[in-house]
């Protein structure tokens, strides 16, 4: 399923866009969004396939603002949306060739929107799909050591004292002075989950959740997690 996110601060121009999508594909999640920070947070939270973003998103400050441009710029610095599809909204045509080399924009559509236009630029670009962590793995030198962990693999990361253990389905490494934190960030995936404070499990290697007692069974192992109590309901939500 394809993921698309729309930031756009006017209302119609938002209910537009996203039936463009939904037109051209839909099955899609569309995250449908009026601000940056929302949007910062979904992208973060999911894997976006196609940006659809207004340049201006605060039109009471004219021409000074660039939320837009913005955003993209700290999109590029995640490292699975270095070439995931930008779509630009804007008036500003002086603009574009700034943005095509500096953001790798796919393409500009000005205001006011041309939705047939859309549509077949929309349909395009849809066809992308964001290199996910399935694809990829993470490198860690221990006692001398270089250990590639293949991030499909990994069940789960428990923190000890200042150390991490990271549980494969093949073998399982413990890296000095690393925190759960450090680890979800380079991880990256939204299947990745804190359970409980200083555990990280892959939920998908999780076979069973026993929501009363707060315990979780893993695929394929006999040990079993603790549900923190705090982190219970955000937790369960991922899995209905």
């Amino acid at each position: 399923m394809k993921k698309v996110l729309i930031l756009e601060d006017h209302k119609a121009t938002r209910d537009a866009l996203e039936k463009v999508v939904r037109k051209v594909d839909g099955k899609a999640a569309i995250f449908s969004i009026s601000t940056a920070d929302e949007a910062y947070a979904a992208a973060m939270t999911n894997t976006i396939d196609l940006f659809i973003l207004d340049i201006i998103l605060k039109p009471g400050l004219r021409e000074r603002d660039k939320s837009g441009t913005e955003f993209a710029q700290n999109i590029r610095m995640v490292s699975r949306y270095y070439f995931t599809p930008i779509i630009f909204l804007t008036a500003l045509y002086d603009e574009q060739l700034t943005m095509y080399s500096s953001i790798h924009c796919y393409r500009f559509i000005e205001k006011p929107c041309n939705f047939h236009e859309v549509e077949e630029i929309v349909r395009d670009a849809i066809r992308y799909q964001t290199e996910n962590a399935k694809d990829r793995s993470l490198y860690y030198r221990v006692s001398g050591i270089i250990y590639s962990i293949e991030i499909r693999k990994i069940i789960y990361a428990q923190s000890r004292k200042h150390d991490l253990r990271i549980v494969t389905t093949e073998d399982e490494v413990t890296v000095p002075y690393k925190t759960c934190k450090a680890l979800l960030k380079e991880l990256d995936s939204e299947d990745f989950l804190m359970c409980s404070r200083g555990t990280i499990v892959n939920r998908k290697f999780v076979k069973k959740i026993d929501a009363v007692s707060r315990y979780i069974y893993l695929k394929g192992r006999s040990e079993v997690l603790e549900l923190g109590i705090i982190l219970k309901s955000d937790f369960l939500e991922h899995f209905t």
